[in-house]
């Protein structure tokens, strides 16, 4: 499974770059295709948040995350919430909910999608993941 990212949902609801909106776009449908799509609860309640903070209507917001909703997020448990606190550690605390999706990721995927490279450079070394930047 490919875990998908706040940014990447984000960036394929709104267009703010067209090239990266496309490119998304793209790899969305094709990973939909294929059946690989893993989505968390925590890029919902992220994802909802987002939208407001760029001022889309709230029916659009509403759509959105009921469309996530279909895709069966997945919840994290006290185990994931662990392995994020010793991520979170290995890089000062910084980014901790990027620190919570990578800790669901390794329990549930091979790769991680997402177009936040600052952050995510930071804990690709303390991750098995494959770490995809858009």
């Amino acid at each position: 499974m490919k875990y998908i990212d706040t940014d990447v949902l984000i960036h394929s609801f709104v267009n703010q770059n067209a090239n990266l909106h496309l490119k998304i776009v793209d790899l969305f449908k094709t990973l939909v295709t294929e059946r690989q799509v893993f989505i968390s609860w925590l890029s919902l309640q992220e994802v909802g948040f987002v939208l407001a903070k760029l001022e889309q209507p709230v029916d659009f917001i509403s759509e959105k995350l009921d469309f996530l909703i279909a895709f069966e997020p997945e919840s994290y448990s006290h185990a994931e919430f662990t392995r994020a606190l010793e991520l979170a550690k290995l890089i000062g605390f910084r980014d901790f909910n990027d620190c919570l999706h990578t800790a669901i990721a390794e329990q549930h995927c091979t790769d991680l999608y997402t177009c936040n490279y600052k952050d995510f450079k930071r804990i690709q070394p303390h991750t098995t993941l494959n770490i995809h930047f858009l």
